[in-house]
């Protein structure tokens, strides 16, 4: 305790040893903020989650479509963004044009959207200096979107230093974007200063298709319109998910789009080990309740889980309704807490995954 505060206790009579206790016990959270399509709703198409590290490294997960681009005013700073897979719905191929705090904005699928032409992701990148790390594959193709925007080539994300103290870490904030081409099995610190802790990012598999639909949307011509013309997609790299591990201890495991794996107990729980997990369950392109429930108990074993990815509108006034597939992998779990993300409320977590703030949207 500072001086200054021991003053201005004894101004106020108050006990010095009565407060210390109560101050060192303030426990060092993440910040996780959802930004989807209608503030305080868990609405069909929301994907984006931005994490805030107590250092103040802040990480974008997925922008997808209920972000407004770079100029929407619930982002704030984004010094790296992380993208599972190039499907519309997590790299972006529209940004959101509705108001999300219009008490009538749509919550099911779609959401009022127009056509970015770079992706979201490539947008907000620009716009916020940000660094983009994903797989290789996807890392060459949005360095190009956002060279569009700038009209510059847009450099590598390479690590500070390679070998010894600093190793692997990408020090922000930065003064222009980048991307970085992160592998299974490789480890990238964000940080905003060498040497200092930051938020580890470890790529995980996923097992999950990963073509680019609807080429016109994102390639030039002829090459897109050939490609739709023969209905075929875009191979871009492999789906993937995320373990993001952060300096109060937490470890967050992002499943994006799968299925139950092999690796979820083997490499994710064995090698990571996380206590929290952020779980896309919709039984339509990623896992259904009941194999995401048996993930979660068999296999991956948080302490907590934050649902993601329902394909349809799960909350009516912030309240989950019984009839969603989310309500059914919560009963399934039972002893675990299931957390949803509604929009613009932010949830925080202490280092053993114990939800300390913002929990309004506990299932049970």
């Amino acid at each position: 305790m500072t001086n200054k505060i021991k003053y201005w206790l004894l101004v106020l009579g108050v006990s010095s040893c009565a407060v210390a206790p109560a101050l060192a016990q303030q426990p060092a959270t993440v910040k996780i903020t959802p930004i989807g399509a209608r503030t305080g709703e868990y609405c069909g198409r929301d994907r984006a989650l931005l994490f805030e590290d107590p250092t103040g490294v802040r990480i974008l997960y997925d922008p997808g479509i209920t972000v407004a681009g770079a100029a929407d005013t619930r982002l704030g700073d984004v010094h790296a963004i992380i993208v599972s897979h190039n499907h519309f719905d997590h790299l972006g191929y529209q940004r959101l044009t509705q108001d999300p705090d219009n008490p009538a904005a749509p919550c099911v699928v779609p959401p009022q959207t127009a056509v970015t032409g770079n992706t979201t992701t490539a947008e907000i990148a620009a716009a916020k200096n940000s660094a983009v790390l994903v797989n290789g594959n996807m890392a060459s193709f949005v360095a190009r979107k956002i060279q569009n925007i700038r009209g510059i080539a847009t450099p590598a994300c390479y690590p500070a230093k390679i070998e010894g103290p600093g190793q692997n870490e990408t020090i922000v904030p930065r003064s222009a974007p980048c991307t970085g081409a992160l592998a299974f099995g490789s480890v990238r610190t964000v940080t905003r200063a060498s040497g200092t802790p930051g938020v580890r990012i470890n790529m995980v598999a996923a097992q999950h298709d990963d073509g680019m639909f609807n080429p016109p949307l994102l390639l030039t011509d002829p090459l897109g319109t050939q490609l739709n013309e023969n209905g075929l997609t875009v191979y871009d790299g492999l789906a993937n998910g995320y373990v993001l591990t952060f300096t109060n201890g937490l470890k967050i495991y992002l499943t994006g789009d799968t299925g139950p794996t092999s690796d979820m107990a083997t490499i994710v729980r064995g090698l990571y080990d996380p206590n929290l997990a952020v779980v896309n369950v919709d039984g339509v392109s990623s896992m259904g309740p009941e194999e995401a429930a048996y993930a979660v108990k068999r296999l991956i074993r948080p302490r907590a889980v934050i649902a993601s990815h329902s394909e349809e509108a799960v909350t009516v006034n912030g309240v989950v309704q019984s009839n969603t597939r989310t309500a059914q992998f919560a009963a399934l779990l039972r002893e675990v807490p299931v957390y949803v993300p509604l929009s613009g409320k932010i949830m925080e977590f202490d280092g053993d995954a114990n939800c300390v703030s913002g929990c309004a949207g506990a299932v049970k």
